[in-house]
């Protein structure tokens, strides 16, 4: 997927916030992670921006994807949160918030 800049800072931060609803990073998200990192072709540098970002600012520019993105972004999200094995309460509760964002 072909994210521009903006796009990406967004869709970075969501998978950051992602892992950090529970408050622990896993190896299984961190493995995720790293293949993302490669096939999105972002550093932890980048990481970094993005945990800057201003999360109104994110959201704007999420509900401003195209589908095939919006699906993308989905389908990332779900693949994170199911990474460690085990899906936490608040990571279910931040996916059907995203799902309402990108509508």
């Amino acid at each position: 997927m072909d994210f521009d800049r903006a796009e990406k800072l967004a869709v970075v931060k969501a998978l950051i916030e992602t892992i950090d609803l529970d408050e622990q990073y896993k190896v299984g998200e961190l493995v995720y992670l790293d293949q993302l990192m490669d096939v999105l072709d972002f550093d932890s540098q980048f990481i970094e921006k993005a945990k800057r970002l201003n999360s109104e600012e994110a959201v704007i520019t999420l509900k401003g994807l195209s589908d095939k993105k919006k699906k993308a972004l989905i389908i990332m999200i779900d693949e994170m949160i199911e990474a460690d094995g085990t899906v936490h309460e608040k990571e279910t509760d931040f996916f059907v918030n995203l799902l309402k964002i990108l509508g």
